[in-house]
């Protein structure tokens, strides 16, 4: 996938009891093996397409999973970004991926001190950290690509809790068990108009300006940042997606697609194809994280 990158960190799966077993029992001992620790898991899936109408991908994702805590219960971590370059032709898939760089250079070093520290912690102020990374990515592609930009969209999971940060339209999106509800505020034109009363759903979702962005990385001094924090739970679901994804698939069909999917990964990958029958007028990207038994 072109302008983008992914990286994933799996652990190595229980060690199986059955050899040792079998090593006791040659023994000649009785006793017991100990009951296996067990804790939530962070499930992950993504995808990506360039579209139907687009001849590059000006999208970039990343992701990383952890496991945190050195005393007690440990618990899967994770940190999630997904961007949409923005201005064509205006290195839109250099802004983008720059962004993502800069936001995972901030922000992974703050989880692995939380990791000496056994776990995120009140040490750790995990809006502020996300917010001043996006900070530090505006600065970074204002400089770098003056006259572009991109959306972009941090999620910290830890602790129960999920962590938000973010710019622009992509969105994050708790998967519910009756429906998708969305958890970010898109930064566009439409949105204000719809918000102020001035156009309906219906109209916004047809508008000409649709995808007038009001807030961008890169766009400078004075970035407002949006932050915040929600409740993840066992069984919880975190879709992160750009709009060539929900611009193109009603939430009402996301949530199907991911209820009867069979994991994280069929989910997005159904997801972009989806999009794609829809017309495919956008990149699109899809990130999906399961928080699982």
């Amino acid at each position: 996938m072109p302008n983008s990158f992914m990286k994933w960190f799996q652990r190595a799966p229980a060690a199986q009891e059955e050899p040792l077993r079998r090593k006791q029992a040659a023994a000649g001992g009785s006793a017991q093996l100990p009951a296996p620790v067990t804790f939530g898991q962070l499930l992950l899936g993504a995808a990506q397409s360039s579209g139907l109408q687009r001849k590059s991908n000006e999208d970039a994702l990343f992701a990383k999973i952890e496991i945190l805590g050195t005393r007690g219960q440990p618990a899967h971590s994770g940190l999630f970004v997904i961007a949409d370059g923005v201005g064509g032709h205006r290195q839109g898939a250099q802004a983008s991926a720059l962004a993502v760089q800069t936001i995972v250079q901030s922000v992974a070093p703050l989880l692995l001190a939380a990791q000496a520290e056994g776990g995120v912690g009140p040490n750790l102020d995990a809006q502020a950290s996300l917010s001043a990374a996006l900070s530090g990515a505006n600065l970074a592609v204002a400089a770098a690509y003056p006259g572009s930009g991109t959306t972009a969209i941090a999620a910290l999971v830890a602790g129960g809790q999920l962590h938000l940060a973010h710019v622009g339209d992509s969105r994050a999106m708790l998967v519910e068990a009756h429906g998708m509800r969305v958890l970010t505020e898109d930064h566009t034109l439409v949105r204000r108009l719809q918000t102020a009363g001035h156009i309906t759903a219906e109209q916004a979702a047809v508008h000409p300006q649709r995808s007038t962005l009001l807030r961008a990385v890169g766009q400078g001094e004075g970035l407002q940042i949006d932050a915040s924090s929600h409740a993840f739970e066992f069984g919880s679901r975190l879709l992160l997606c750009t709009d060539g994804l929900w611009g193109c698939v009603s939430d009402a069909d996301l949530h199907h697609i991911i209820q009867v999917a069979p994991d994280a990964q069929a989910a997005c990958v159904e997801m972009v194809n989806a999009a794609n029958l829809a017309g495919g007028p956008d990149n699109i990207s899809a990130l999906l994280v399961h928080y699982a038994r």
